[in-house]
């Protein structure tokens, strides 16, 4: 599933842009240095007219918390994937620009042809900008086009190979079997997925009062 070396280094680089309200104080930094859009959505009138911009940026570390954020991540172009979170906290730490998603996450992947691929929610997340690295926890659960669906308590997002993978227990639901086992990889829409260590597999039964 994980792709090689070669392949991962020739894969577009993911840019973000971020879409937040963020109100006007002396303790806010904005550092540009990745293609970061930030705009505002809903704050007071100032805001909206003096806050809210274009801007390209690496990362973007400010003091202040933002509530109701929208992140769009593109590539080429073209959105792969988007996470909204109604409470935000960006921050620094050991060289780390790092963003909190203290209040849940929710997110969508997209396709070449802009159509949601998988859907992910989770209670908490947190975002490592500069390693481009995202995890989730608690009750998280990732839905595909195909109906399947991942239960899991942890799961990491890859944004530079495009990939989502854990170490914890899984459970994934197909419309034939529910599968069980520790850990599992899988492209960031939920699809190829492997269970590294299966554990168990029970065959769902049909109603036989269906028709066939």
């Amino acid at each position: 599933m994980f792709g090689s070396e070669r392949e991962s280094s020739n894969r577009p680089t993911l840019f973000m842009s971020v879409s937040l309200p963020l109100k006007p104080s002396l303790r806010t930094i904005a550092i540009l240095l990745l293609s970061i859009s930030v705009f505002n959505e809903s704050c007071s009138d100032y805001a909206k007219n003096n806050v809210a911009k274009m801007m390209k940026a690496d990362t973007l570390i400010y003091t202040q918390e933002a509530k109701d954020v929208t992140i769009n991540y593109t590539d080429s172009g073209m959105l792969k994937a988007r996470i909204t979170a109604p409470k935000l906290i960006g921050y620094k730490a050991d060289g780390n620009d790092i963003i909190k998603m203290p209040k849940g996450i929710i997110g969508n992947f997209y396709n070449d042809s802009g159509q949601v691929e998988s859907y992910l929610t989770a209670e908490y997340g947190i975002s490592y900008q500069t390693k481009k690295i995202t995890e989730v926890s608690r009750n998280v659960q990732v839905m595909n086009t195909k109906g399947e669906r991942l239960n899991t308590e942890k799961l990491i997002w890859d944004q530079k190979r495009q990939l989502i993978y854990t170490d914890k227990f899984v459970r994934i639901t197909t419309k034939d079997e529910v599968l069980t086992g520790e850990g599992m990889e899988s492209k960031q829409d939920f699809s190829n997925w492997h269970i590294l260590k299966p554990r168990g597999k029970i065959k769902i039964q049909k109603d036989s009062t269906s028709n066939d």
